[in-house]
């Protein structure tokens, strides 16, 4: 729009700008092209050494060599370059047999510990040590 103006109606960059709306910085503004490779090829060389290692161990690396690419320049290639370590899947353990609980056929023959906590009412708490008979569900 601004060149448009400058060209067409003959009025300055700054006064078309100002019509416009925009900050003359901004419409002289050109993009400079990155130049990544020296970051691609340092990440390559790191990752092919050592596949293990992730983003923050190659950042780290590389800033150890001496290179001067901040963490955010770094993982913006890192993730373009689909650089991410593989996720180990989980080692699934086999379902276990479902076996019913032992039912004891007598006194005396199996005995369940358990503590107990609980407060009075004046604020102090006491733990207890119940020993169960499993059988008549006696308490020791």
């Amino acid at each position: 729009m601004v060149t448009y103006m400058h060209q067409q109606h003959k009025v300055s960059i700054r006064q078309s700008c100002k019509a416009v709306g925009i900050p003359r910085s901004t419409y002289s503004y050109k993009k400079k092209p990155k130049d990544d490779q020296p970051i691609i090829d340092g990440l390559l060389k790191l990752t092919e050494t050592h596949p293990a290692i992730g983003f923050w161990q190659c950042h780290h690396r590389l800033r150890a060599m001496g290179r001067p690419w901040n963490h955010k320049r770094v993982y913006r290639v890192y993730t373009a370059l689909r650089l991410n370590i593989r996720r180990r899947a989980k080692k699934r353990l086999p379902a276990r047999a479902k076996q019913q609980l032992f039912q004891p056929e007598g006194s005396n023959e199996v005995w369940s510990l358990d503590f107990m906590h609980d407060s009075l009412w004046d604020g102090r708490t006491f733990r207890m040590l119940n020993v169960i008979d499993d059988y008549n569900r006696q308490v020791l």
